[in-house]
């Protein structure tokens, strides 16, 4: 980076697919509907009759088959089914969308709804610049699209923080309500719905083609699709991600918008806003965040306060333009996370460079690009300074974070709307169990969590988190749990299977079926523990027991399919 001087940006060296595929952060009609017609619903259109009845139960439909596991399971293997690359999935990408998600989901400033699930997600070998999240609050990512954005985890952080806020704010569900074509929707929803109920607790037997279509559904209208930038950005800056990063990925995609003649178009222009809107939006909520201190211009040229700072070249995989808005993004994030100068911490080094805040990979583009010329360092130490005292004057901090601080109050506000309905805290058991029974431990911890949050009285929520604790083996707390969890309802047979799952796994198979039985016998009796105690026979080699166990299991529920396969051939 030279002072002053401009330089020319170089073009990127990309490699773009041959086709990109439209979905999530890029589209807005599932592939194979534009038209009712198209799926055969033509007739369902002019039959409807109330169309904002017909809106408010469509959107119904999508919110409560958005908070069932199965259906968020079936999103999973559609996605994971349609990879189209012929190869391992990339083991880089995996591993930073892992550690993206897992910190935005952990530090993130945003408020997952009571009827919501908890997010997951699948990257998967194609090589596409792709990712999108379905209605139940699934993310498939594409690992073409983590190699394109260069493995920048700012980069990847914006985009994915983009396709969180389509499901935390139920984007599909709203659009879908609201969308013209919600009437073609309803057609599909109702026919799939006829086949299969989607409710909480819920399982999906025997998925037929409307059903399927109905899952594959990813509608996003254009407010939506700008109301995912900015929420994306908050959310992934709030995670503690380089600000700049959201600017620099909408500069990398302003590239495939531009050059529309050399690759497959990847998105309908006039269903979204323009890639270089989005990109002045995302710039301009960089400045705001940065107390309007920085801001890009001239492509590549990274200013402090109305004066030319630096002018950004390529560096690594990342070209001119978006080194300038990660370049930008340090000193805005340095700004909006430190209200007095001192924080900084200024430092001169034994080499003449300076060094200031802390190691913390948001700011290594500024410090790397303060390096390059002699006495940079110095001169944006006293810009900082300057700029705290001007701060002081004008008020600055609080005129350009007013709208982040009342995009924060409308979040606490929500979480206290949320926390107080106490009667959502059994569909989070329910949810917790059916993960459970996917071996999804982890979604089930959090579900029980939640579920526990709502409500610390509901005994269904500390039985099924005493079954986590089991599978995680930490086996005293598990029965601790389990045993304040019958304590709590003596009547409730499902805590008496959730301790006899515990046994089980202790290897106190005895005791297991002790519950197993105690279960049946409850007031309130839980038939699973049929299907425990088949599986406690079947351990100990008594497969005549274990046939008997399963018939009864088979008996209570019909349809349900989780009797090993040696024993469903010899059922009644």
């Amino acid at each position: 980076m030279i002072q002053g001087k401009k330089i020319r940006q170089k073009k990127w060296q990309k490699k773009v697919a041959a086709a990109l595929l439209a979905a999530g952060m890029f589209s807005f009609l599932p592939a194979g509907l534009p038209t009712a017609q198209a799926f055969g619903w033509g007739n369902v259109v002019g039959s409807i009759i109330g169309a904002s009845i017909q809106a408010d139960a469509l959107r119904s439909n999508f919110l409560s088959a958005g908070d069932n596991p199965t259906v968020q399971n079936a999103h999973h293997d559609l996605a994971t089914r349609h990879a189209t690359a012929n190869r391992p999935v990339d083991a880089r990408a995996v591993k930073m969308t892992d550690e993206i998600m897992k910190q935005m989901i952990e530090r993130g400033d945003y408020v997952l709804r009571n009827n919501s699930l908890p997010f997951r997600w699948q990257v998967v070998p194609n090589n596409t610049f792709n990712a999108s999240c379905y209605f139940s609050n699934f993310i498939i990512v594409h690992d073409g699209f983590v190699e394109k954005c260069g493995y920048n985890r700012d980069m990847v952080a914006a985009v994915l923080g983009h396709e969180m806020t389509h499901g935390f704010n139920q984007h599909i569900a709203n659009s879908a309500a609201k969308s013209t074509w919600a009437n073609a929707l309803s057609g599909m929803a109702n026919s799939a719905l006829s086949a299969s109920n989607f409710g909480v607790g819920v399982g999906l037997t025997g998925l037929s083609d409307a059903t399927l279509r109905f899952l594959t559904v990813k509608n996003i209208n254009v407010a939506d699709e700008k109301d995912a930038d900015r929420n994306g950005f908050y959310v992934m800056a709030s995670a503690g991600f380089n600000p700049g990063g959201a600017a620099a990925a909408m500069a990398r995609m302003s590239y495939y918008t531009e050059h529309r003649s050399q690759v497959a178009d990847f998105f309908n222009p006039s269903d979204h806003p323009d890639t270089r809107k989005r990109l002045k939006d995302m710039a301009e909520l960089l400045h705001k965040y940065g107390i309007g201190h920085t801001e890009v211009k001239n492509v590549n040229d990274v200013y402090f306060d109305k004066e030319l700072l630096l002018t950004a070249e390529p560096e690594g995989l990342q070209d001119a333009e978006e080194m300038a808005y990660l370049i930008s993004g340090g000193i805005a994030k340095g700004f909006h996370d430190n209200r007095f100068y001192a924080s900084w911490n200024f430092k001169t080094n034994a080499d003449g460079t300076v060094d200031f805040l802390n190691n913390d990979p948001a700011y290594q583009p500024l410090k790397n690009a303060l390096k390059v010329e002699k006495g940079l360092g110095q001169r944006f130490q006293a810009l900082v300074e300057r700029a705290y005292n001007n701060d002081v004057k004008n008020n600055a901090r609080e005129e350009y974070l007013q709208d982040e601080m009342d995009r924060k109050q409308r979040n606490r506000e929500l979480r206290q709307e949320q926390a107080a309905r106490k009667h959502d805290s059994n569909d989070k058991a329910i949810n917790g169990q059916t993960y459970l029974k996917m071996g999804l431990t982890n979604l089930a911890e959090q579900e029980f969590k939640r579920s526990s949050k709502l409500d610390n009285t509901n005994p269904s929520a500390k039985s099924g988190m005493a079954t986590v604790l089991g599978k995680q083996g930490k086996f005293d707390e598990a029965l601790k749990m389990a045993n304040e969890a019958i304590a709590m309802n003596p009547e409730l047979g499902s805590s008496y299977v959730a301790r006899a799952i515990i046994y089980k796994d202790m290897g106190k198979l005895d005791s297991a079926l002790n519950d197993c039985n105690t279960a049946l016998q409850s007031p309130q009796s839980n038939t699973y523990a049929y299907k425990l105690a088949g599986d406690i026979f079947h351990l100990q080699g008594a497969e005549d027991s274990a046939l008997m166990e399963y018939q009864a299991y088979h008996d209570s529920r019909p349809a349900a399919k989780d009797i090993p396969a040696a024993y469903v051939a010899r059922l009644n």
